[in-house]
């Protein structure tokens, strides 16, 4: 086990302790009160048994477990709801060999989507399946797989805390030969998950090194996936998702925004029975001064909400949402993004990042709970 993987696990311990010892005096008639903050170790629910991070709010009803080893991803997210522990992320904290998409929450960087060789269609006509994506820098042509590479890797823990005003896990991964293969600059990305005060933060930060030659562009995202219905018993054709952005923009069949849009309206709310299965829907026009967000809503009495901001957005065209899924299958994905399909080659839909700089964006997950 690595140096950093040692500090993780040891701060766990730390935390776990200070909690008993916390209990422990308040049982003996101490004035402390236990934490409403818990970070705790815990492993996948299948055969593979990933090491998580979990951080669990008390108090506030929301808990996240995290997957080092696995892109550093969000693996899970409970939501206390009628004094139950409901999981809300599809295929949570479960990492069972299967086929296609695997749910939670994966960090995408430096690209979302796919990125498409400008020769695709003349490849397609000669009868190439074209799955893998390609990109051309500085006169070479370089694989960059759907989502980018950040969700394959490995990510180190750094730090782990829980304290009376949160429970935080930083992670980060910083780029190595593999990478600069791909993506031939120096990066440390870096993610500090907060929960506090009933709500998950995603703190993202991108720096770039100061030896890169040039700006390092990219665009990133999450493709965090919700299950359908959120509550047992729920209608899933009756989830409705509700945001204030106002336009569409389109693409090509083979997912290739054509720099068309078009208006777009679901500030009245969406029902998702009626939303066409498995169909990427790309929004952006969001109210100035205002953050981008969504909220998920179960008829039940469950609402999620979605929100992220960035301290800078690309020119349009850019999407903040990047809508997918099938209610009528289980589940549904509003994927916070800051970019473009088709981005590295298109150059458009990016951030750049000067040597030496950094880039911030956050995502908050915020919910609310009613019953009858």
């Amino acid at each position: 086990m690595n140096r950093d993987c040692c500090l993780g696990c040891a701060n766990l311990v730390a935390v776990r302790t200070a909690w008993l010892s916390l209990l422990l005096f308040a049982g003996c008639g101490g004035d402390l009160a236990p934490l409403p903050y818990v970070v705790e170790s815990a492993a996948s629910v299948d055969a593979s048994a990933v090491e998580l991070i979990v951080l669990r709010d008390e108090v506030g009803g929301i808990e996240a477990a995290v997957a080092p080893a696995k892109g550093g991803e969000l693996s899970g997210l409970k939501i206390r709801h009628d004094g139950q522990w409901i999981e809300t992320l599809q295929l949570a904290r479960n990492y069972a060999p299967r086929e296609g998409f695997a749910g939670k929450g994966p960090f995408l960087w430096p690209a979302t989507g796919r990125n498409f060789p400008p020769d695709l269609e003349q490849r397609r006509r000669d009868g190439e399946v074209f799955d893998g994506g390609a990109y051309e820098h500085g006169g070479v042509r370089r694989a960059m797989p759907i989502h980018g590479f950040a969700r394959d890797l490995p990510w180190t823990v750094q730090e782990t805390s829980a304290s009376a005003e949160s429970a935080r896990a930083l992670l980060t991964l910083a780029d190595n030969p593999e990478t600069r293969e791909m993506y031939p600059f120096g990066f440390q990305c870096s993610v500090e998950y907060v929960v506090s005060g009933g709500e998950l933060a995603l703190q993202y930060v991108v720096r770039a090194s100061a030896q890169n030659p040039e700006p390092m562009f990219f665009s990133l995202g999450n493709h965090i996936t919700f299950i359908a219905p959120l509550l047992e018993g729920s209608d899933p054709n009756e989830m409705v998702l509700e945001s204030p952005a106002s336009l569409e923009l389109l693409k090509t069949d083979y997912g290739i925004p054509t720099g068309e849009t078009r208006p777009a309206s679901f500030a009245d709310g969406m029902r998702l029975g009626e939303y066409p299965p498995l169909v990427p829907t790309s929004l952006s026009g969001y109210p100035e001064g205002a953050d981008p967000h969504i909220e998920y809503r179960d008829p039940g009495g469950l609402t999620i909400r979605m929100s992220h901001r960035a301290d800078r957005i690309p020119e349009q065209p850019v999407i903040l949402f990047n809508l997918w899924g099938d209610v009528r299958s289980g589940f549904f994905s509003p994927e916070p993004w800051v970019g473009l399909q088709n981005s590295l080659v298109q150059r458009q839909g990016l951030v750049f990042v000067a040597p030496g700089e950094e880039f911030a964006w956050t995502v908050r997950i915020e919910y609310e709970s009613t019953t009858e």
